[in-house]
Protein backbone atom coordinates (compact mmCIF):
# COMPACT_ATOMS: atom_id res chain seq x y z
CA UNK A 1 0.00 0.00 0.00
CA UNK A 2 1.21 3.35 -0.94
CA UNK A 3 1.85 6.28 1.19
CA UNK A 4 -0.75 8.03 -0.37
CA UNK A 5 -3.34 5.69 0.23
CA UNK A 6 -2.46 5.30 3.75
CA UNK A 7 -2.95 9.17 4.43
CA UNK A 8 -6.64 8.88 2.44
CA UNK A 9 -7.65 5.91 4.61
CA UNK A 10 -6.69 7.70 7.70
CA UNK A 11 -8.14 11.18 6.19
CA UNK A 12 -11.65 9.22 5.56
CA UNK A 13 -11.39 7.59 9.18
CA UNK A 14 -10.64 10.51 10.74
CA UNK A 15 -13.58 12.86 9.11
CA UNK A 16 -16.19 10.13 9.58
CA UNK A 17 -15.45 9.93 13.10
CA UNK A 18 -15.37 13.92 13.62
CA UNK A 19 -18.94 13.38 11.89
CA UNK A 20 -19.99 10.95 14.25
CA UNK A 21 -19.27 13.80 17.29
CA UNK A 22 -21.09 15.99 15.38
CA UNK A 23 -24.07 13.91 14.89
CA UNK A 24 -24.34 12.52 18.48
CA UNK A 25 -23.92 16.18 19.67
CA UNK A 26 -27.03 17.59 17.28
CA UNK A 27 -28.94 14.45 18.58
CA UNK A 28 -28.60 15.47 22.19
CA UNK A 29 -30.00 18.48 21.45
CA UNK A 30 -32.58 17.66 19.28
CA UNK A 31 -33.88 14.39 20.92
CA UNK A 32 -36.77 14.76 23.57
CA UNK A 33 -36.24 14.83 27.19
CA UNK A 34 -37.42 11.67 29.47
CA UNK A 35 -38.11 13.33 32.70
CA UNK A 36 -41.54 12.25 32.32
CA UNK A 37 -40.82 8.73 33.28
CA UNK A 38 -40.12 10.39 36.65
CA UNK A 39 -43.15 12.08 36.79
CA UNK A 40 -45.70 9.29 35.81
CA UNK A 41 -49.46 10.73 35.12
CA UNK A 42 -51.65 10.00 38.54
CA UNK A 43 -48.88 9.79 40.61
CA UNK A 44 -47.36 12.37 43.33
CA UNK A 45 -44.10 12.97 42.13
CA UNK A 46 -40.95 15.21 44.08
CA UNK A 47 -38.15 17.06 42.95
CA UNK A 48 -35.80 18.36 45.53
CA UNK A 49 -33.62 21.39 44.39
CA UNK A 50 -31.03 22.81 46.39
CA UNK A 51 -30.23 26.65 46.33
CA UNK A 52 -33.90 27.04 44.96
CA UNK A 53 -34.16 30.58 46.71
CA UNK A 54 -33.01 32.98 43.54
CA UNK A 55 -31.04 32.36 39.94
CA UNK A 56 -30.65 28.56 38.63
CA UNK A 57 -32.47 26.97 41.37
CA UNK A 58 -35.80 29.11 41.13
CA UNK A 59 -35.36 28.01 37.45
CA UNK A 60 -35.50 24.52 38.16
CA UNK A 61 -38.33 24.84 40.95
CA UNK A 62 -40.43 26.94 38.24
CA UNK A 63 -39.88 24.29 35.58
CA UNK A 64 -40.57 20.93 37.53
CA UNK A 65 -43.65 22.67 38.49
CA UNK A 66 -44.76 23.35 35.01
CA UNK A 67 -43.57 19.96 34.28
CA UNK A 68 -46.05 18.14 37.07
CA UNK A 69 -43.70 18.19 40.35
CA UNK A 70 -44.24 18.79 43.39
CA UNK A 71 -41.05 20.57 44.31
CA UNK A 72 -39.18 20.76 47.70
CA UNK A 73 -37.20 24.33 48.00
CA UNK A 74 -33.49 24.10 50.02
CA UNK A 75 -31.89 27.22 51.18
CA UNK A 76 -31.03 28.26 54.37
CA UNK A 77 -32.94 31.62 54.29
CA UNK A 78 -36.64 31.07 55.55
CA UNK A 79 -38.48 34.22 54.65
CA UNK A 80 -36.34 33.83 50.62
CA UNK A 81 -38.06 30.28 50.80
CA UNK A 82 -41.75 31.50 51.61
CA UNK A 83 -41.48 34.28 48.73
CA UNK A 84 -40.59 31.89 46.61
CA UNK A 85 -43.16 29.13 47.44
CA UNK A 86 -46.36 31.79 47.48
CA UNK A 87 -44.98 32.81 43.70
CA UNK A 88 -45.15 28.73 43.00
CA UNK A 89 -48.26 28.81 44.59
CA UNK A 90 -49.71 31.09 42.66
CA UNK A 91 -48.51 30.02 39.38
CA UNK A 92 -49.05 26.63 39.68
CA UNK A 93 -51.12 25.78 42.65
CA UNK A 94 -51.86 22.28 41.95
CA UNK A 95 -48.21 21.58 42.74
CA UNK A 96 -47.39 21.34 46.33
CA UNK A 97 -44.33 22.83 47.82
CA UNK A 98 -42.13 22.58 50.73
CA UNK A 99 -39.46 24.14 52.77
CA UNK A 100 -36.15 22.76 53.86
CA UNK A 101 -33.35 25.41 55.52
CA UNK A 102 -30.19 24.09 55.88
CA UNK A 103 -26.64 26.01 55.74
CA UNK A 104 -24.46 24.09 53.04
CA UNK A 105 -21.48 25.57 53.92
CA UNK A 106 -22.02 23.02 57.07
CA UNK A 107 -22.76 19.82 56.09
CA UNK A 108 -22.57 17.61 58.89
CA UNK A 109 -24.14 14.35 60.24
CA UNK A 110 -27.37 16.79 60.67
CA UNK A 111 -28.30 16.39 57.19
CA UNK A 112 -30.16 13.39 58.35
CA UNK A 113 -32.88 15.85 58.87
CA UNK A 114 -32.96 16.57 55.19
CA UNK A 115 -33.99 13.01 54.72
CA UNK A 116 -36.51 12.87 57.32
CA UNK A 117 -37.94 16.31 55.84
CA UNK A 118 -38.05 14.12 52.66
CA UNK A 119 -40.06 11.36 54.65
CA UNK A 120 -41.90 8.62 52.31
CA UNK A 121 -43.03 10.75 49.47
CA UNK A 122 -41.92 9.53 45.82
CA UNK A 123 -38.70 11.48 45.46
CA UNK A 124 -37.18 11.23 41.99
CA UNK A 125 -35.52 14.16 41.35
CA UNK A 126 -32.50 15.60 42.79
CA UNK A 127 -31.27 18.94 41.45
CA UNK A 128 -27.59 19.84 43.48
CA UNK A 129 -28.02 23.69 42.36
CA UNK A 130 -26.58 25.10 45.28
CA UNK A 131 -22.69 26.51 44.94
CA UNK A 132 -20.70 29.51 44.00
CA UNK A 133 -19.10 31.95 45.82
CA UNK A 134 -21.95 34.69 46.71
CA UNK A 135 -22.36 34.72 50.27
CA UNK A 136 -19.47 32.77 50.76
CA UNK A 137 -16.29 35.65 49.27
CA UNK A 138 -16.83 39.23 49.26
CA UNK A 139 -16.23 39.03 45.42
CA UNK A 140 -16.18 36.40 42.59
CA UNK A 141 -12.92 36.76 41.85
CA UNK A 142 -10.03 36.43 44.20
CA UNK A 143 -6.29 35.69 44.11
CA UNK A 144 -5.65 32.29 46.04
CA UNK A 145 -3.35 33.72 48.13
CA UNK A 146 -5.86 36.37 49.19
CA UNK A 147 -8.86 34.32 50.08
CA UNK A 148 -8.90 33.20 54.22
CA UNK A 149 -8.58 29.55 55.12
CA UNK A 150 -11.81 29.73 56.55
CA UNK A 151 -13.68 30.78 53.05
CA UNK A 152 -11.46 27.89 51.27
CA UNK A 153 -13.47 25.60 53.70
CA UNK A 154 -16.96 27.26 52.86
CA UNK A 155 -16.49 27.22 48.99
CA UNK A 156 -15.65 23.63 49.01
CA UNK A 157 -18.11 22.75 51.54
CA UNK A 158 -21.25 24.36 49.44
CA UNK A 159 -20.25 23.41 46.19
CA UNK A 160 -18.54 19.63 46.90
CA UNK A 161 -19.16 18.56 50.40
CA UNK A 162 -22.99 19.07 50.11
CA UNK A 163 -23.37 17.67 47.19
CA UNK A 164 -21.78 14.48 48.11
CA UNK A 165 -23.27 14.51 51.38
CA UNK A 166 -26.54 14.64 50.43
CA UNK A 167 -26.55 13.17 47.26
CA UNK A 168 -25.30 9.99 49.67
CA UNK A 169 -28.36 10.67 52.14
CA UNK A 170 -31.06 10.59 49.21
CA UNK A 171 -29.41 8.08 47.03
CA UNK A 172 -31.37 4.82 48.59
CA UNK A 173 -34.81 7.10 48.11
CA UNK A 174 -33.92 7.68 44.62
CA UNK A 175 -33.15 3.92 44.01
CA UNK A 176 -35.93 2.77 45.58
CA UNK A 177 -38.41 5.35 43.44
CA UNK A 178 -36.90 4.66 40.39
CA UNK A 179 -36.56 5.67 37.92
CA UNK A 180 -34.98 8.61 39.05
CA UNK A 181 -32.63 11.77 37.67
CA UNK A 182 -30.11 13.38 39.70
CA UNK A 183 -28.96 16.81 38.43
CA UNK A 184 -25.20 17.90 39.61
CA UNK A 185 -24.72 21.26 38.85
CA UNK A 186 -20.64 21.79 37.70
CA UNK A 187 -19.26 25.21 35.63
CA UNK A 188 -16.84 25.95 33.11
CA UNK A 189 -15.07 26.89 35.34
CA UNK A 190 -13.78 23.26 35.92
CA UNK A 191 -12.06 23.85 32.74
CA UNK A 192 -8.81 26.07 35.05
CA UNK A 193 -10.08 29.71 35.26
CA UNK A 194 -7.97 32.40 37.10
CA UNK A 195 -8.85 33.88 39.82
CA UNK A 196 -11.51 30.95 40.32
CA UNK A 197 -8.69 28.47 41.50
CA UNK A 198 -10.78 26.96 44.65
CA UNK A 199 -14.33 27.09 43.00
CA UNK A 200 -13.43 25.63 39.57
CA UNK A 201 -11.54 23.02 41.75
CA UNK A 202 -14.80 22.15 43.57
CA UNK A 203 -16.45 21.77 39.71
CA UNK A 204 -14.11 19.51 38.35
CA UNK A 205 -14.62 17.85 41.44
CA UNK A 206 -18.35 18.14 40.74
CA UNK A 207 -18.13 16.43 37.02
CA UNK A 208 -15.71 13.75 37.95
CA UNK A 209 -18.10 12.79 40.45
CA UNK A 210 -21.00 12.77 38.21
CA UNK A 211 -19.21 10.16 36.00
CA UNK A 212 -18.41 7.85 38.80
CA UNK A 213 -21.87 8.30 40.15
CA UNK A 214 -23.28 7.39 36.85
CA UNK A 215 -20.93 4.47 36.30
CA UNK A 216 -22.21 3.47 39.56
CA UNK A 217 -25.37 3.03 39.60
CA UNK A 218 -25.59 1.55 36.03
CA UNK A 219 -22.81 -1.11 37.77
CA UNK A 220 -25.57 -1.72 40.19
CA UNK A 221 -28.42 -2.03 37.89
CA UNK A 222 -30.58 1.33 39.25
CA UNK A 223 -32.64 3.13 36.83
CA UNK A 224 -31.15 6.38 38.52
CA UNK A 225 -29.77 8.89 35.58
CA UNK A 226 -26.62 11.09 37.04
CA UNK A 227 -25.66 13.88 34.98
CA UNK A 228 -22.89 16.48 35.53
CA UNK A 229 -24.65 20.12 34.02
CA UNK A 230 -21.85 22.05 32.68
CA UNK A 231 -22.91 25.46 32.97
CA UNK A 232 -21.39 28.94 31.49
CA UNK A 233 -22.30 32.40 31.92
CA UNK A 234 -26.24 32.67 32.97
CA UNK A 235 -27.75 36.07 34.31
CA UNK A 236 -28.56 35.68 37.85
CA UNK A 237 -28.60 37.37 40.96
CA UNK A 238 -25.18 36.56 41.30
CA UNK A 239 -24.03 37.52 37.81
CA UNK A 240 -25.13 40.74 36.91
CA UNK A 241 -24.94 40.42 33.05
CA UNK A 242 -26.94 41.24 30.33
CA UNK A 243 -29.04 38.14 28.50
CA UNK A 244 -27.70 37.00 25.17
CA UNK A 245 -26.98 34.24 22.83
CA UNK A 246 -24.44 32.74 24.70
CA UNK A 247 -26.10 34.12 28.26
CA UNK A 248 -29.25 32.74 29.13
CA UNK A 249 -31.82 33.46 31.64
CA UNK A 250 -31.99 31.34 35.07
CA UNK A 251 -34.86 29.19 33.77
CA UNK A 252 -33.75 28.86 30.58
CA UNK A 253 -30.73 26.97 31.75
CA UNK A 254 -33.08 25.41 34.19
CA UNK A 255 -35.48 24.24 31.25
CA UNK A 256 -32.14 23.22 29.22
CA UNK A 257 -30.74 20.98 31.60
CA UNK A 258 -34.44 19.42 31.99
CA UNK A 259 -34.86 19.24 28.16
CA UNK A 260 -31.56 16.98 27.71
CA UNK A 261 -32.72 14.18 30.32
CA UNK A 262 -31.96 10.66 28.50
CA UNK A 263 -29.62 11.84 26.39
CA UNK A 264 -27.10 9.05 27.73
CA UNK A 265 -24.41 11.57 28.88
CA UNK A 266 -22.75 11.37 32.24
CA UNK A 267 -21.79 15.44 31.71
CA UNK A 268 -22.73 17.75 29.06
CA UNK A 269 -22.90 21.47 28.08
CA UNK A 270 -27.34 21.45 28.34
CA UNK A 271 -27.32 24.72 26.73
CA UNK A 272 -26.13 24.52 23.17
CA UNK A 273 -24.86 27.71 22.71
CA UNK A 274 -22.73 27.22 25.47
CA UNK A 275 -21.70 23.92 23.94
CA UNK A 276 -20.44 25.90 21.38
CA UNK A 277 -18.33 27.82 23.97
CA UNK A 278 -16.98 24.28 24.88
CA UNK A 279 -14.95 23.58 22.38
CA UNK A 280 -12.72 26.90 22.53
CA UNK A 281 -12.01 24.94 26.02
CA UNK A 282 -11.31 21.44 24.50
CA UNK A 283 -9.40 22.54 20.76
CA UNK A 284 -7.45 25.77 22.09
CA UNK A 285 -3.81 24.85 23.12
CA UNK A 286 -3.32 25.63 26.99
CA UNK A 287 -1.05 28.19 26.88
CA UNK A 288 -2.85 30.47 24.38
CA UNK A 289 -6.25 29.26 26.43
CA UNK A 290 -4.29 31.00 29.57
CA UNK A 291 -3.73 33.99 27.84
CA UNK A 292 -7.28 34.14 26.45
CA UNK A 293 -8.96 33.44 29.82
CA UNK A 294 -6.89 36.10 31.79
CA UNK A 295 -7.90 38.80 29.13
CA UNK A 296 -11.29 37.75 29.66
CA UNK A 297 -11.19 37.89 33.40
CA UNK A 298 -9.61 40.59 33.79
CA UNK A 299 -12.01 42.77 31.62
CA UNK A 300 -14.63 41.13 33.46
CA UNK A 301 -13.16 42.66 37.09
CA UNK A 302 -12.39 46.16 35.36
CA UNK A 303 -16.52 46.29 34.19
CA UNK A 304 -17.50 45.09 37.79
CA UNK A 305 -15.88 47.34 39.33
CA UNK A 306 -16.75 50.56 37.82
CA UNK A 307 -20.17 49.19 38.02
CA UNK A 308 -19.15 49.08 41.81
CA UNK A 309 -18.13 52.63 41.49
CA UNK A 310 -21.32 54.02 39.62
CA UNK A 311 -23.31 52.71 42.42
Amino acid sequence: MDTMKIFTYVGAVTCFTFLVKVARHIHCYLRPSSLHRSCPPGKDSWALVTGASDGIGLGFAQELCSRGFNVFLHGRNRQKLLRVQEQLKMQWPTSKTKIIVFDATKPTEEMAEIVREVGNVNLTVLINNVGGATGVIATEYLKLEDTTHQQVQDLVSVNAVFLAQLTRELLPILQKNAPSVILNMTSAASNGIPWLCVYGGTKGFVRSFSTALSAEMRAGGHDVEVIGVIVGSVKSPGNDVDEGFFIPSSRIMARSALDRVGCGRSQLWAYWPHRLQGFVFEWMPERLLQLVLIRQVSTLIATRDEKKKRT
